[in-house]
């Protein structure tokens, strides 16, 4: 009976011993911890890639701002492509971004508009000719 006593004893303690390891508030905060810095690692990368894009385009826009004076009307055709391109990839990404980016995204908008402005007005109204080759073969049709 003693013996019993004794291995009742001990898994008891073991039990207990168990059960406070388990409740301790420092045994599951390793791998919480690590959840959360990784969801905040993608969240600041996804970030950082989406400020690295803008600011390529900001880049890019104040690059080609400043050739207004010597573009042709090719090359600004060719501007103007790109640019409506870009601006709505940047557009669809912009719903992410903080305050301070979206004012950036305005002023790098308002500088585009200007440079559009200028070449325009040393070159007249450049229209794009946008063909569409769906709508020809659809008339041909009929």
């Amino acid at each position: 009976m003693e013996i019993i006593s004794k291995f009742k004893t001990v898994g008891f303690a073991l039990a207990l011993g168990t059960f406070m390891f388990a409740c301790d508030q420092n045994t599951g905060t390793g791998t919480n911890d690590e959840a959360v810095e990784t969801v905040e690692g993608d969240l600041d990368e996804a970030h950082m890639e989406a400020r690295r894009t803008y600011d390529d385009f900001d880049a890019w826009v104040t690059t080609n701002s400043e050739r207004a004076e010597t573009v042709t009307a090719d090359e600004f055709r060719e501007m103007r492509t790109e640019y409506n391109r870009r601006e709505s990839e940047l557009e669809r990404e912009s719903a992410n971004w903080d305050e301070a980016t979206r004012r950036e995204w305005e002023e790098t908008k308002n500088e585009w508009n200007d440079f559009e402005n200028k070449v325009q007005e040393r070159l007249g109204n450049i229209e794009d000719v946008d063909v569409d080759v769906d709508a020809n073969v659809e008339r041909e049709n009929n």
